[in-house]
């Protein structure tokens, strides 16, 4: 039992951004480890999931004005 026979999924047009997406969240950690390493703990957490989520941000907002374009 299939419940998805009838879906399909372009592989190319997800894999690229999921890449980006990636890039640049890794980027983002990697700046902030070597900024921020000297913040107590829990200030550090805190202010690091904050800045994971402006990646997200930054990602998504070039994939909706017409970035994900680019990958089809």
């Amino acid at each position: 039992m299939n419940i998805f026979e009838g879906v399909e999924i372009n592989t190319i047009q997800f894999i690229g951004p999921i890449l980006v997406l990636a890039a640049i969240l890794f980027a983002l950690g990697f700046i902030w480890f070597f900024l921020f390493e000297k913040l107590p703990k829990f200030i550090s957490n805190f202010l690091f999931g904050c800045t994971m989520l402006s990646g997200c941000y930054i990602w998504f907002y070039p994939m909706n004005m017409g970035f994900y374009e680019f990958f089809k």
